[in-house]
Order: structure tokens, then C-alpha cells, then sequence
């Protein structure tokens, strides 16, 4: 009969399996989502010349105008006075002596975001105007939205450049300058690249930046635009940082928690208004039954007792009936 000699391993023959370090990236190649407000704020901001470039371009190709030098700026701009409301930007800079503000925004509170961009862009102008300067010399300033949102359903344009004009058509100096770039609209256009402008190919970045099945598409927008290429160099690179994706994850929690909130309060709202609607509706019975009972002659305190109405409430309707 054949036997086989079983040796156990040593300690020495087994090397410990290290424990896996905790990841909230999904998989190993996955990419943060650009258009989020903190991963588009660290796209565009981080201390490299990559993301130095990518914001360049971005501008470049928003504005419509060469760009060349970019400095960036505090976010925060504060007002002349106490009372005066405050500004937080995403992205705030110098752009050849004019000042941009650049906003992802990913929904529309109140339906108001055109008065919170002329705000933005009065706010620029204030901020960045030295006092005693010529007329000449106020900068141009430029708040530059992208929106996870349509603003304006009438206007078919994905890329919209608002000046103030009168109704010609003729503008005042062109010094206050508010651009929407309406992602859902960019999202309706043909991927054709070729028909794309360098505006649109940033809001396919920023539509199918995190969308793995579209990196090919990705890359073939890279070859077209250069800022897009710094971009995407960007954005691989921060999607290593466990941080960052920390940062995303954090973005939709508050989203959630805004959702829950506002369903909760709707519904809150729609049990008010039912029960409201109820109340309402039984006092107008009680009232119709109460001005029936006193034209058939019910005494007052009677009819008070019969409808839960106070006698002061029959009284009223008695004499309004009379």
C-alpha cells in the first residue's frame, strides 16, 4: 500500500496576506464624476500644469477669445458692509485683466439662477474695480455657469453669451458678461465630434467623464482638444487620491439628504393642505346647514349645538342671511 507523508508548512513558508486597504473608488480605472462641484472645483485647481492648462483652454474656448494668462483668486468675496450678502465661488481668476467666476451648478433653487448669475457678475465688477479708476480702465468680468440643468427651455443654443442691450439688440459696453453652458441640452447633440464646437466637446467631457463605457469617446475628444487632453490627464490623476473620492461621496450624501428633506416636506405640505381642505370644507357644511336650520325658524343657541358653530358664528350668519 502506497503512503504519502503529509509536512505542514512552516511559518516561514506561508507569507501573512496583507488586509485590504478600504476604497470608496469603485474599481481600480474608475473616474471621479467632473461634474460635481468639488471634483469640477479640484479639476481645475490643482497645483499642476496640466490643470493650470485644462483651465486655460476651458476659458479660452468659453469666451471665445485667446487666453493666456490665468491667475487664480480667492473664492470668497466678501461685501462693503456687514449686511452686505456674501459671495462663494467655485473657481475664481484673473484672466489677461479680466476677472471670471466659473460655477458648476448642478440644480436650479427657486428657479432663480439668472438673478444669482447678474448678481455674481455686479458682485465681480464691484469687487475688482479699484476706486478712483478711469471708466476706461474697469475690467471686464465674466461669470461663466455650467448647468446640470436647461435654464432657458426657448432657447435652443446649448451655449449661451448674455450682455446687457436694449431691445435692438445694441449693447452698453459688453463690461458685464454672464455664459450658460446647459449640459441636458449638450447631452441632446449628436457625439459626432467633428460637428461639436470646443464649447460642446467640454460639456461631453464633463457628461461622460466618469462613464466608463465612454472612455474611447473620451479619448477621441483628447485628440481634438488639447485642454480636454490636460484634462483628462487631471482627472486621472485625482481619481487615484482616496480623498477625492471621499469628496464625491460626501456630494452625493448631501444630495440625498436634500432629496429626503424635500420629499419629506412635500408630503408634510400635501397632508397640511388635505387636512386644511377638509376642516375647510366641513365649516362650509356646518355653515350651509346652519343658515337652513335658521330659516326654518331654529332658535339661535339650537342651531349653535346642532352644528358645532359658536353662537357668535350663528349670529353672524343669521344677520348676513337675514
Amino acid at each position: 500500500m502506497n503512503t504519502q507523508t503529509f509536512t505542514p508548512q512552516t511559518s516561514s513558508s506561508v507569507q501573512p496576506s496583507k488586509p485590504l486597504k478600504p476604497t470608496l473608488r469603485p474599481f481600480p480605472t474608475a473616474l471621479l464624476n467632473p461634474c460635481i462641484d468639488p471634483i469640477f472645483k479640484i479639476l481645475f485647481t490643482t497645483d499642476s500644469e496640466e490643470s493650470h492648462q485644462a483651465l486655460t483652454c476651458f476659458l479660452c474656448d468659453l469666451i471665445g477669445k485667446p487666453v493666456t494668462d490665468v491667475v487664480l483668486q480667492p473664492n470668497e468675496l466678501s461685501g462693503e458692509a456687514i449686511s452686505d450678502k456674501q459671495s462663494e465661488f467655485d473657481i475664481n481668476c484673473k484672466v489677461d485683466g479680466k476677472i471670471a467666476n466659473i460655477e458648476m451648478q448642478g440644480r436650479n433653487d427657486s428657479s432663480d439662477y439668472g438673478k444669482r448669475a447678474e448678481y455674481h457678475v455686479a458682485h465681480l465688477l464691484n469687487h475688482y474695480t479699484p476706486k478712483g479708476s478711469a471708466w476706461l480702465d474697469i475690467p471686464e468680468v465674466f461669470q461663466i455657469s455650467v448647468l446640470n440643468f436647461i435654464f432657458d427651455k426657448d432657447e435652443e443654443n446649448s451655449v449661451n453669451h448674455y450682455l446687457l442691450r436694449n431691445e435692438n439688440g445694441r449693447r452698453i459696453s459688453g463690461t458685464m458678461n454672464v455664459i450658460f453652458m446647459e449640459l441636458p441640452k449638450i447631452a441632446k447633440i449628436s457625439d459626432d465630434i467633428d460637428s461639436l464646437t470646443p464649447a460642446q466637446m467640454w460639456g461631453k467631457f464633463f457628461l461622460y467623464g466618469a462613464n466608463p463605457e465612454k472612455q474611447e469617446y473620451i479619448q477621441k475628444l483628447a485628440k481634438q482638444n488639447r485642454g480636454i487632453s490636460m484634462a483628462f490627464t487631471v482627472l486621472d490623476h485625482v481619481s487615484q487620491d482616496e480623498a477625492n473620492w471621499y469628496h464625491e461621496s460626501r456630494y452625493w450624501m448631501h444630495v440625498s439628504d436634500e432629496k429626503t428633506r424635500l420629499y419629506v416636506a412635500t408630503q408634510k405640505g400635501i397632508e397640511e393642505g388635505l387636512e386644511r381642505g377638509r376642516s375647510e370644507g366641513i365649516a362650509e357644511s356646518s355653515r350651509e346647514i346652519a343658515i337652513n336650520l335658521l330659516k326654518d325658524g331654529m332658535p339661535i343657541e339650537k342651531v349653535s349645538q346642532f352644528t358645532n358653530l359658536t353662537v357668535e358664528q350663528v349670529k353672524e350668519l343669521n344677520t348676513e342671511n337675514s
